[in-house]
Formats: structure tokens, C-alpha cells, sequence
């Protein structure tokens, strides 16, 4: 009896910080697709290790008409490779952050986390020759997926200038092109990695997604975010 009046307290206690953080806005907005009533996918393509898979990648977006999202690690933005991600941008693709150096976020520590995402953003100003407007954040290994929205971490996130975290619904590594089409929805975010398997994947998987009607667009605007770009010089 005693055990039961003592969690009765225990839970009259909480209560009205339960109620409080219900009540708090959450620091980021998280997402794993877009409007499922739309026929639009994202492709995006992470790390970039190769970057000199580069125009591989921007050959068979270009010849199948569609839009990429790539999130590079900051570390593989090497000034030597200029102007093979400005022609990223000239095509209409877009860039993420995907950290600086692929650690995972959510065993970091907040300003390991500010440091992590700011050292990507200096590299990519750096590589370009000019700033530019990241929109999103890929977490390395998609760990901090389940750290909450009103956490520590979303708030260290959010400290370093990012309020949308975009993760995926589709995984096409280790899986058969015929297991991978099935999976693909309306709103579908599909993460591949810049390697040679995954570009022979892609050049085979986008011809069967158009043909089930997918118009494939960047991360922005499949959620419908402000649009990406080179950061407006003061007038």
C-alpha cells in the first residue's frame, strides 16, 4: 500500500513537468518522407568519400531529367574539386550537411555538435568561393533519430542553425533492385551512398521509378522548404 501511495506522489510530482514539456515547442522538425499524396521523391546520396564519382552521378541525374540532394561529409570537400560541385549547384541539385567529419552526433557533446555542423558549413563556403544556404541536416548513421525533438540534442541542433533533420524511408544498400521499387512511395526520401554499387543501382533504379510516374526532386522541395542557394550579398 505504501509502494502505491509513493507512486501516486511520485506521478502528482511529474505531472506538471510532463504538462510543461507537451507545452514546449520542439527545437527541430524531423522527417522521414513528404506528402504522401503527392508523386514526388527525393533521391539523396551521402558522405561522398569518392568525390570523384561526382560526375558519374551528375551524368545519370542529367540524363534521366531528375534533381539530387546531396549530403557530403565536410572533411571530402576539397578545393581541387570546385568546380565539380559548382557544377552540383548550376544543375539545380542541392547540399546538405552531413557533419564535417561522419561522427556520430548523438554520443557528442553540444558544442562538439555546433562545431561538427559550422566546420562542414566553412569547408563547403570554402570549396564553393562563396557562402551558401544549407537548408538541412542528415545525421551521420541517422543516430539522434530517437533523441526527441525537444532533447538536448535537437536544441544543440538547432544552436547550430538547423531546425529540419532529414533521414529516409528508403534504404536501397544491401537490397536487389526488385525489393527496393516496392518499397518507394509517395513522398519516398531514398538514401543512397556516393560508391560504385550504388551508382549502378541508381542507373538502373530511376528509369523503373519514372516509369511508376515519380517526379524525383530535391530534399527542399519535396518538403516544401525555403529554396537553396548562394546567400544574398547585402545591398
Amino acid at each position: 500500500m505504501k509502494r502505491v501511495v509513493s507512486l501516486v506522489l511520485l506521478l502528482l510530482l511529474l505531472l506538471p513537468n510532463l504538462a510543461w514539456a507537451e507545452q514546449t515547442p520542439p527545437y527541430i522538425t524531423q522527417y522521414t518522407h513528404g506528402d504522401q499524396t503527392r508523386n514526388r521523391i527525393a533521391i539523396t546520396i551521402d558522405d561522398w568519400w569518392d568525390p570523384e564519382l561526382l560526375p558519374d552521378f551528375l551524368d545519370v541525374a542529367r540524363d534521366n531529367g531528375i534533381k539530387l540532394t546531396l549530403y557530403p561529409v565536410g572533411v571530402n570537400l576539397k578545393e581541387s574539386d570546385r568546380d565539380l560541385w559548382l557544377r552540383v549547384i548550376a544543375e539545380g541539385h542541392e547540399i546538405g550537411n552531413h557533419s564535417n567529419t561522419h561522427r556520430d552526433l548523438a554520443e557528442a557533446s553540444r558544442d562538439s555538435i555546433i562545431k561538427q555542423l559550422t566546420n562542414m558549413e566553412n569547408n563547403l563556403n570554402k570549396v564553393l568561393g562563396e557562402p551558401y544556404v544549407i537548408n538541412t541536416v542528415r545525421y551521420p548513421f541517422g543516430s539522434g533519430r530517437m533523441k526527441g525533438l525537444r532533447s538536448a540534442f535537437a536544441r544543440a541542433v538547432s544552436d547550430a542553425g538547423y531546425i529540419h533533420t532529414v533521414l529516409w524511408d528508403v534504404d536501397i544498400s544491401k537490397q536487389p533492385i526488385n525489393r527496393i521499387v516496392p518499397k518507394v512511395k509517395n513522398g519516398s526520401i531514398v538514401l543512397l551512398h556516393a560508391n560504385n554499387g550504388d551508382l549502378k543501382k541508381l542507373k538502373t533504379l530511376l528509369p523503373l521509378l519514372a516509369e511508376k510516374g515519380f517526379e524525383m526532386v530535391t530534399v527542399s522541395e519535396l518538403l516544401g522548404l525555403t529554396k537553396t542557394g548562394w546567400v544574398p550579398e547585402n545591398p
